[in-house]
């Protein structure tokens, strides 16, 4: 019988009720297929090889309660999401290994950040910095701005727009010298 004859629905059938010939067949059959996949998303052949393995010892070991539909298209999304599974746990691990900030510095650069966010605020315009601190810190939606001060919603809109251009160029200078300062201290 040829490997690429079988019906997987009928190899599926057959798995779950404990064939291990009908899951070598499977095995045969896509091993090669999954392999690729997952060594094109990770480029590390190692653990591509761990993610397919992993994942033909689940479905072996869970093969009594699983209810696939198309084997193909379960065996590539399973494998997908072993793959983004490893960069999850990978990222974890490297953050876990990040030390912790020094609870003075961080707070020394909150104060800071929060002192030039108040300095910037106070120097727009009257109106933008009502409109702006109506919308940012009360939370407030340009419709209920728009009621509040009987003013046309596109103006509250324009309003709005501009504090936030205003105070992206004030704080740039914030963000391109002091956050690399403090970055280069955390790590």
């Amino acid at each position: 019988m040829k490997i690429s004859s079988q019906d997987d629905t009928e190899l599926l059938d057959r798995v779950v009720n404990d064939d291990r010939s009908a899951f070598e067949v499977i095995y045969r059959k896509y091993w090669k297929h999954l392999y690729d996949f997952a060594f094109l998303k990770t480029n590390d052949a190692d653990v591509a090889e761990d993610v397919v393995q992993d994942l033909f010892v689940t479905i072996w070991e869970k093969r009594k309660s699983l209810h696939i539909k198309n084997l193909r298209a379960y065996l590539f999304s399973a494998t997908r999401n072993r793959v983004i599974d490893h960069y999850k746990e990978k990222i974890f691990s490297e953050i876990d290994n990040i030390e912790p900030v020094a609870e003075p510095e961080y707070a020394l650069f909150l104060e800071e950040l929060e002192t030039i966010t108040q300095n910037s605020i106070a120097r727009l315009p009257e109106k933008t910095k009502r409109i702006f601190l109506l919308s940012r810190f009360e939370g407030k939606t340009v419709r209920e701005i728009s009621s509040d001060l009987d003013l046309p919603e596109r103006t509250v809109e324009y309003h709005i727009t501009q504090a936030l251009r205003t105070l992206k160029v004030l704080l740039k200078e914030f963000i391109t010298i002091i956050l690399p300062i403090f970055f280069s201290s955390i790590f």
